[in-house]
């Protein structure tokens, strides 16, 4: 009993420093002077989608022709910003080219369990929807599916190359810029941005890519996020990208996805809805 004692009081002491730092009147006076950014935000693609924007687009269009039954899809994913004509070098132009052809008229079937960086940033459905907290240490980008963005904003620096590897969201620390924030992202995985199920491949990213972005909001209902894609490697000349995202004013709390079902937000009427997961078997 004296040492369980002993160690209470042994953590009480140590959690006081730590407390008191959090609390403390120059970090609550930097906390006070960031932005707001708190609840929950989609991509303006998505948005469109939910309100039935996309669906008033294609009015009149009639039926798709014979052989071309995904058209309703590919007109839907024409718009994600991110499936642009990336600034290739030759070579890479070349296999573009090439991976494009053997993509033409495969059909649509995705079913991936997460995103990645930087395709998280265009997300056309609402599986991209996201949540935002900010603290003066670093900033939190919280998405449906489970995916997190740490964005380290206390001055620290990447990792040596001994201590990083390439993850799917890459390695981000940043700083503010009034109230808008500078994010340096590196150590993305190689390849393309897209699941490999699409039938549009996206851009292939090598390793060395180098992703700038600077995200703040514009209004009450609207962040943009201007990106930078510098890659040495595969690019001619840096990418420039502009995503924007609005807010959420139809839910008031994010929904657990589960990806082997993929089918808890049908469609209906232009709409997306949320449908109940399916019952286990017993």
């Amino acid at each position: 009993m004296r040492i369980r004692s002993l160690l209470w009081f042994a953590l009480i002491l140590l959690a006081g420093p730590i407390h008191a730092q959090q609390s403390s009147p120059a970090r609550l006076h930097v906390l006070a002077a960031l932005p707001d950014w708190t609840g929950l935000w989609e991509t303006e693609l998505s948005a469109q989608l939910d309100s039935g924007e996309f669906a008033r687009s294609l009015e009149g269009s009639g039926p798709p022709p014979d052989g071309e039954s995904a058209s309703v899809e590919l007109a839907f994913f024409a718009r994600m910003t991110i499936l642009g004509e990336p600034p290739y070098n030759a070579e890479w132009q070349r296999r573009s080219r090439a991976d494009l052809e053997h993509a033409r008229g495969r059909p649509i079937t995705v079913y991936a369990c997460s995103m990645g960086f930087p395709l998280v940033l265009d997300s056309p459905t609402p599986e991209g929807m996201f949540e935002a907290l900010v603290t003066p240490e670093e900033t939190l980008i919280l998405y449906r599916d489970g995916e997190v963005r740490h964005i380290y904003t206390d001055g620290r620096s990447h990792p040596k190359p001994d201590d990083l590897w390439p993850t799917e969201m890459g390695d981000s620390v940043g700083h503010w810029q009034a109230r808008t924030l500078v994010i340096d992202t590196i150590a993305r995985k190689a390849g393309t941005m897209m699941p490999p199920q699409m039938p549009v491949p996206g851009a292939s990213l090598s390793a060395e890519a180098h992703f700038t972005e600077r995200l703040r909001m514009i209004d009450r209902d609207t962040m943009q996020d201007d990106l930078t894609i510098a890659d040495s490697q595969r690019f001619a000349h840096p990418w420039q990208l502009s995503f924007r995202f609005k807010r959420v004013t139809n839910a008031d709390r994010m929904i657990g996805t589960n990806c082997t079902e993929n089918d808890r937000n049908p469609v209906v009427d232009g709409h997306v809805t949320i449908a109940p997961p399916k019952e286990s078997a017993p």
